[in-house]
């Protein structure tokens, strides 16, 4: 149980992720989603690089929690001032905006994640367990979204939700996975589908859906990694010397967290060198620019790791 002391201490020295979703009621991948693409708050950073939530933070994302339920796009109310939320929270009536959707895969389509959009703004028009039959069954539907959820995204996920897409004229399509190499998200982005970490909970799959739904088609360029035609490096390392590095890895105790933070400080660093360099060294400035936007990918995704690490093992 938590006493009014502790509530206190959370409000003065910040809220973190898990406490700051159960709060505003928006899961933590939504919250993720709003703050890459539309900066709806800006929370501090702790010592151990955990986000911490004032408690205007928990106002704002409760406020815009509730227009976007209430049927108010994302995109048309993240950047607004608080107190103007507060006032269009206030007004008596507010937009509608439904959208027809088809839901593809074992979860999706399971009568606990319809019942959980039935009560937003999305309408279940069709839906299947089986994604390799949802082109079958959604064709001609005319709808305005798909929604496909995988347990993995391998290299034939673009044409099977392209052909999902196409069989029911939609205008979007959204891809919810597990787990998926890095590759394969991104040429999915840059097919035009929005791709996102499923979850468990029906009602978090509920909002995390109706916000990519009233997002631009097109995410931000920023937000995803640029593609490379690059060849990659040669390995470096034999298998011998790689097995070698294992043997001598005896340690009964899992080290991973402390390696992955260590790659993310160094990564820091070094985004902050390669930032250096742009400015001591204007003939070469375009070099260290791409070497810096490069670290800062990699962080990105360390970072994301680390995020998902933390959850798990109950950081927060």
């Amino acid at each position: 149980m938590t006493n009014s002391t502790d509530k206190s201490n959370a409000a003065t020295s910040g809220y973190r992720s898990g406490t700051a979703a159960r709060l505003t009621g928006v899961p933590v991948e939504t919250l993720r989603v709003w703050e890459r693409r539309y900066n709806v708050v800006g929370p501090r950073m702790s010592e151990r690089g955990q986000r911490l939530y004032s408690s205007d933070d928990i106002q704002r994302l409760t406020l815009i929690k509730q227009l976007v339920d209430a049927g108010y796009p994302i995109g048309s109310v993240a950047r607004m001032p608080t107190a103007t939320l507060q006032d269009m929270r206030t007004a008596p009536e507010a937009p509608s905006r439904h959208f027809k959707v088809g839901l593809a895969g074992t979860f999706m389509a399971s009568p606990t994640v319809i019942e959980a959009l039935r009560n937003g703004p999305l309408e279940v028009v069709c839906h299947s367990m089986m994604p390799q039959q949802a082109a079958a069954i959604f064709e001609d539907a005319h709808i305005d979204a798909v929604i496909v959820e995988l347990p993995t995204l391998t290299d034939n996920t673009l044409a099977l939700v392209t052909g999902i897409q196409q069989s029911c004229d939609a205008r979007q399509a959204i891809v919810l996975y597990r787990f998926a190499p890095g590759k394969v998200i991104r040429r999915l982005r840059q097919a035009g589908f929005k791709v996102a970490r499923a979850s468990s909970d029906p009602r978090e799959i509920a909002t995390l859906c109706q916000t990519l739904l009233q997002s631009p088609v097109n995410p931000d360029v920023t937000t995803r990694l640029p593609a490379s035609n690059d060849a990659p490096a040669r390995q470096r390392f034999t298998d011998a010397e790689l097995s070698a590095f294992l043997a001598s890895a005896n340690n009964p105790y899992c080290e991973c967290p402390r390696h992955l933070v260590e790659l993310i400080l160094n990564l820091n660093s070094f985004e902050a060198y390669s930032a250096e360099c742009v400015s001591r060294s204007p003939q070469d400035a375009a070099l260290h620019r791409d070497l810096q936007r490069t670290a800062g990918h990699a962080r990105a995704m360390l970072e994301g790791a680390l995020d998902r690490l933390a959850d798990v093992e109950g950081w927060r």
